[in-house]
């Protein structure tokens, strides 16, 4: 549980850094951009999955490109549900998506227990 809320703190972090460099995507505050990285969170958790599976053959006919398209719609959805963030263009919600999916990427793979933290270095030599 400590995981998934240090994941929606950073991101919220994150677009709120983004929302001074993205042109067309607006953040007032960082409860704000909590609530919209929460609401990310959840879409990206629940929905995106059954938008991944049901556009797979379009994801490998465009080779991957579609999928893009699916965490911009998917940041571009939390704006409409989320009450204090604004995207006004198509290009903040696509640089929007991209870079948090990056960012998400990251936090995953850095807060799993594959993570670089619970790694044994150097690693142990078995013996027969």
């Amino acid at each position: 549980m400590w995981r998934f809320i240090l994941r929606v703190v950073i991101l919220g972090a994150v677009i709120l850094g983004l929302a001074h460099i993205v042109p067309g995507l607006e953040v007032p505050n960082y409860p704000d951009a909590l609530l919209f990285a929460f609401i990310v969170a959840l879409l990206n958790a629940f929905i995106s999955p059954i938008l991944i599976v049901i556009s797979f053959p379009i994801t490998v006919m465009t080779v991957g490109i579609f999928a893009l398209l699916i965490n911009v719609f998917m940041f571009w959805v939390a704006s409409l549900i989320s009450y204090g963030i604004h995207i006004t263009s198509f290009w903040g919600a696509f640089w929007g998506g991209i870079i948090t999916s990056i960012v998400s990427f990251m936090l995953n793979h850095w807060l799993s227990n594959k993570g670089p933290r619970n790694r044994d270095y150097p690693p142990e030599d078995k013996q027969d």
